[in-house]
């Protein structure tokens, strides 16, 4: 009798070893390891050039839509310009900010145990991991680019934006009737 409970006792202890050993949360210096070597820091300066045309796209959409016009003439292109160059400066600060650095690893943290953290940094110190990993930033920088050109142009579709409009009015329609009965 005490040899089976010596051999579960064991058993369990054994477990719960194996268990902890592959559940361990993800350590902060293998965090940074892998970000290093994700060059982190260069994917976020490609991102904020490759997202420049966005900001330049997205301003003059703003532009077109307060001003409902379909082409901007040189005043409007310009007011356009300065502000995708406020859009950028406000994102250039956000990535450059110490916290937004601290935020990445903690989601990284969060998000993989210190097991996968370590896969992933062996598969970075390849030429291939390399290799995929700026391909990756490249094509979501891609994806993005793309997602929003489709968006704007959904959105320029004179049945979306009245389907859009009628949707949102019916959203907001009571809490204007709220605001007004509480005036």
């Amino acid at each position: 009798m005490m040899k089976k409970f010596n051999q579960l006792l064991c058993s369990i202890a054994l477990c719960s070893l194996s268990f902890s050993t592959f559940a361990q949360p993800a350590t902060e210096a293998s965090v940074e390891k892998a970000l290093k070597l994700s060059d982190i820091s260069g994917t976020l300066a490609q991102s904020q050039q490759d997202m420049r045309p966005i900001y330049d796209q997205q301003a003059e959409e703003v532009i077109r839509n307060i001003f409902k016009i379909q082409q901007l003439n040189p005043e409007q292109q310009k007011a356009a310009k300065q502000i995708a160059d406020v859009t950028a400066s406000f994102s250039q600060k956000l990535i450059s900010d110490p916290k937004f650095l601290q935020m990445l690893k903690n989601v990284y943290m969060q998000t993989f145990t210190e097991e996968e953290v370590l896969a992933n940094i062996q598969f970075l110190e390849t030429p291939i991991g390399q290799s995929i990993n700026k391909k990756s930033s490249k094509m979501m920088a891609e994806i993005m680019r793309n997602s929003i050109e489709m968006s704007t142009a959904m959105m320029q579709d004179p049945t979306t934006q009245k389907e859009m409009n009628q949707r949102v009015e019916k959203i907001l329609k009571p809490l204007f009737k709220q605001n007004e009965q509480s005036k």
